[in-house]
């Protein structure tokens, strides 16, 4: 082969590269593979969310400041443990005196007639929020309020409904006296009255109970209420992952019509949090008692006693299910955190009622298990689903804004 022909062939394969390479084609394979990259890069859509990630979003970004927020606000969940789902709105001023005063005043109804309107203020006498008073004004109407008996006799084939109306005003004064202890007193006035039940579906309770069964029936009350509290938090955060709470009240209830319902209820409630894993993985153990003593025995109004069963004691059984002078509950949850602002929980609650306080021990505890979900933040639970099963009264979901302990 000539130097000519050699030489125009060389040429030809320079001018045929410089043409891929203004063409834009690789020449090597580092050059392909950075073009590739560049390509896919161009070609990436926006990242779209689930709706279980939108979900979250909005209950973190929208709903939980709506429900915080001073001025309107929206007031969403229940009004008691058998009220069902409650909405209303209300109006709230935390700098009301001097920046330092509190007001909080809303109304609320729910699915089954149900509804409260209440009144709260609140004013610091010291620096800090050492020393706070507090006034309240409470009015409700109650019309399909569950009752199956008082003791732990019970029978849910007794099933019936009252109505409970009444109104309550009261103050009391609070002390931080350290930085995780506090106590309070007060005094309280309420006059409620119980009638007929409105439930469509269930009797009435005159039809199934009398005043010896169902003491305090058909009758208007009036007690004034002295009460005080020692409480001992520190729990991290308010939803806690770590710490504890440790609570006890007393309240002597004296009645103001004459009557031989004067008596006294001591609650104590105590709840533990370990935490694990960063603190997404969180256990926590409540333990809670309540008992009465009667100035006559047998004459503390049934709808005053302590109950269990709902969305927040024994959530395997219906709404104040158990009734009785005295009341014992153990609650457990493994809470672990899904994604930011989402929990999954595994529980079981334990717990009876007595007439006799000496019968309050571990022996013959009513139980229930299950799983649930929570939507939450630092400082609080914003709403929860329970799904609990493995009671003598079947399985139960409860839908529910707010937490349990």
């Amino acid at each position: 082969m000539s130097n000519v022909v050699i030489v125009a062939i060389v040429c030809a394969l320079a001018a045929g590269a410089a043409a891929a390479q203004g063409a834009g084609e690789p020449v090597t394979r580092t050059e392909l593979l950075r073009q590739q990259r560049e390509e896919k890069a161009r070609q990436v859509e926006p990242y779209e969310q689930n709706k279980l990630e939108w979900a979250m979003h909005l209950g973190e970004e929208r709903l939980v400041p709506l429900l915080q927020r001073d001025g309107i606000y929206a007031r969403l969940g229940s009004l008691t443990t058998g009220s069902g789902f409650a909405y209303g709105a209300g109006f709230r001023d935390r700098a009301l005196v001097r920046g330092r005063g509190v007001l909080d005043l809303w109304a609320a109804g729910s699915l089954k007639k149900y509804w409260t309107i209440d009144a709260r203020a609140g004013y610091p006498l010291a620096p800090g929020d050492r020393v706070l008073v507090q006034g309240h004004l409470h009015t409700f109407s109650y019309p399909a309020e569950e009752f199956f008996g008082v003791g732990p006799a019970s029978r849910r084939v007794d099933q019936a409904a009252y109505d409970l109306d009444g109104v309550v005003a009261g103050v009391q004064v609070g002390v931080q006296a350290a930085k995780p202890f506090s106590i309070g007193a007060g005094v309280e006035y309420t006059q409620p009255t119980v009638g007929p039940g409105g439930s469509d579906t269930l009797r009435s309770i005159e039809d199934v109970f009398g005043t010896s069964t169902a003491p305090g029936l058909r009758r208007e009350h009036a007690f004034s209420r002295v009460l005080g509290h020692l409480t001992y938090d520190f729990r991290q955060p308010v939803n806690a992952r770590k710490g504890g709470y440790y609570r006890l009240d007393v309240s002597r209830y004296h009645d103001r019509r004459g009557g031989s319902e004067t008596f006294t209820r001591t609650d104590l409630d105590l709840r533990q949090f370990v935490s694990v894993l960063a603190e997404r993985r969180v256990f926590a153990a409540r333990l809670r008692l309540s008992t009465t003593d009667a100035d006559e025995p047998g004459q503390i109004p049934f709808f005053l006693l302590p109950t269990l069963g709902g969305n927040d004691t024994l959530r395997g059984f219906r709404a104040q299910r158990f009734r009785g002078a005295h009341a014992i509950l153990l609650q457990g949850e493994y809470r672990f955190e899904i994604w930011s602002a989402l929990e999954a929980a595994l529980f079981v609650d334990a717990g009876k009622v007595a007439d006799r306080r000496r019968d309050l021990n571990f022996r013959d505890l009513e139980r229930d298990y299950g799983f649930g979900f929570r939507l939450n933040t630092d400082n609080g639970v914003i709403a929860r689903v329970d799904a609990a099963f493995g009671s003598r009264d079947g399985k139960h979901l409860h839908v529910v804004f707010g937490g349990i302990f």
